[in-house]
């Protein structure tokens, strides 16, 4: 696993061997050294190799089956909705992920071990807060790439996946199986919780998305993996490994603390932030946002895959129009807040043109969109309701919570007769909220569908799902230095 030490930030350490004790030194011997480390690794996410693209808006939806991209025999997407990893073009991407994922871990893994080297010189709240936040990236990376390379965990525990890295070296490390690597990750993850307890003010002062007195190393939290992402990710964590008590438990932590009564840190979006901007809608729901990127290349993102104007084989679309085809059947009530906001018409080419506006351009003269004109979500609370629901022990209760995300989406609530009517709304949910986000793939994977819904006729086809649709292959690089 050939992996350099690539720092970035505003200092531009780029592309530093392990080896290179000085410049690694003296990266290290400043709390401010530790920030442009730990920022370098926020940054190097939006990457389109990664979180920038393929790992959220494009990908892993195109291969959850959002957008038809087969009717058009030249699209840029054809052959990653067919999981043809054999394509040049899917091993490309492929290789993508795997290198700047593995590199951006090693970067980890070097304010890990530096920051238990520098623990006095840190003090106590950068101490926790450095070496908590890389502990929690660090399992979050490798939990992403168990979630793509390795195999369904319900069937193959035992099976050797992927290695889970904490050196700095370039040394190969051996393969773990899903459920040791799993470990590995939740056992990261408590370290990380039991740290940023101590010291992250998200805790006790909210998100503080805004510019600090001295320094901004502890405000902005939602883009930095705090506290609340962590329990999060647990939930998510001990979701995929079928642990539905400890996946409840950490979920309902996250609502009973993030959305306290008269202190609520993550509130749910209001209708009139959706509705009543005509220029600055917050279509992302910003202040439910546990953890997100801060990309200012959105708007390029969002003009190279979705803006209206794109050739049709560029465009990431759904079928039909907002009148018809998947739109109508995946929103159903006209009050759905993401009904009103995530989807609109455009004209060009002679003709109405559906396209996806989740991550459109958004501005006004009175600062307010700056909260969330460059966010890309990575982790909602709305998702805890979701897992707290599937994990419920009575129906009433996951019920409740359920209906929790649909009220506060505009949409009335449902009552359900058995738990099979509520984890196929649940299903529809997923589908409905984490568009261009990354996550649907990977639930239809953890719950190993044989079946998911088709973008070309939705409602009425699926695509038929084999286990082999579900495990990216590990990529040539890493196989030949296996040999």
């Amino acid at each position: 696993m050939a992996i350099v030490l690539t720092l970035t930030g505003c200092s531009k350490f780029l592309d530093v061997k392990p080896l290179d004790s000085i410049m690694e030194d003296e990266l290290f011997s400043s709390i401010k050294g530790f920030n442009t480390a730990i920022n370098g690794v926020y940054s190097e996410l939006n990457t389109p190799a990664i979180y920038g693209e393929n790992l959220s808006v494009g990908l892993l939806d195109v291969m959850a089956q959002y957008y038809d991209v087969s009717t058009t025999a030249e699209h840029q997407f054809r052959y990653f909705n067919t999981y043809n990893y054999a394509d040049s073009e899917f091993k490309k991407k492929n290789e993508e992920i795997w290198q700047k994922m593995y590199s951006l871990i090693v970067n980890l893994n070097a304010i890990v071990l530096n920051s238990d080297k520098q623990e006095t010189m840190l003090g106590n709240t950068y101490y926790h807060l450095f070496k908590g936040e890389a502990l929690a990236m660090r399992a979050y990376l490798h939990f992403d790439l168990l979630r793509l390379y390795g195999s369904t965990y319900s069937e193959d525990k035992d099976k050797k996946v992927i290695p889970y890295v904490i050196v700095t070296d370039r040394e190969v490390q051996p393969l773990l199986s899903n459920s040791e690597l799993l470990n590995k990750v939740i056992e990261d993850l408590l370290q990380a919780k039991d740290l940023l307890a101590k010291v992250d003010p998200i805790l006790t002062e909210g998100v503080l998305n805004q510019e600090g007195t001295q320094n901004n190393y502890l405000n902005y939290r939602q883009y930095r993996m705090n506290y609340f992402a962590v329990c999060g990710l647990l939930a998510r964590v001990y979701l995929w490994a079928g642990d539905t008590v400890n996946a409840n438990k950490y979920a309902v932590e996250v609502i009973s603390q993030g959305q306290k009564v008269d202190a609520e840190i993550f509130k749910f979006v209001t209708s009139d932030a959706v509705k009543n901007r005509p220029n600055y809608p917050d279509r992302v729901f910003s202040g439910e946002v546990m953890f997100a990127l801060y990309n200012s290349d959105r708007v390029n993102l969002y003009n190279r895959l979705f803006n209206y104007s794109l050739n049709p084989v560029a465009q990431l679309t759904f079928v039909g129009t907002l009148d018809d085809g998947r739109f109508k059947v995946l929103y159903p009530e006209e009050n759905d807040y993401r009904h009103v906001s995530h989807w609109a018409k455009g004209y060009a080419n002679n003709r109405d043109i559906l396209y996806f506006a989740k991550f459109a351009p958004v501005s006004d003269n009175n600062g307010i969109s700056n909260a969330y004109k460059f966010m890309m979500p990575l982790m909602r609370i709305s998702e805890m309701y979701l897992i707290a629901a599937e994990t419920a022990t009575l129906l009433t209760e996951g019920t409740q919570y359920f209906n929790k995300v649909g009220v506060h989406r505009g949409s009335p609530e449902q009552t359900f007769q058995t738990r099979e009517e509520l984890n196929a709304a649940i299903q529809n949910e997923y589908l409905r909220e984490f568009i261009g986000e990354g996550q649907t793939y990977y639930y239809f994977k953890r719950l190993n569908k044989v079946a998911i819904p088709s973008p070309v006729r939705p409602g009425i086809d699926v695509v038929q799902m084999d286990k082999v649709n579900y495990i990216m292959p590990l990529p040539d690089s890493e196989i030949s230095q296996r040999n």
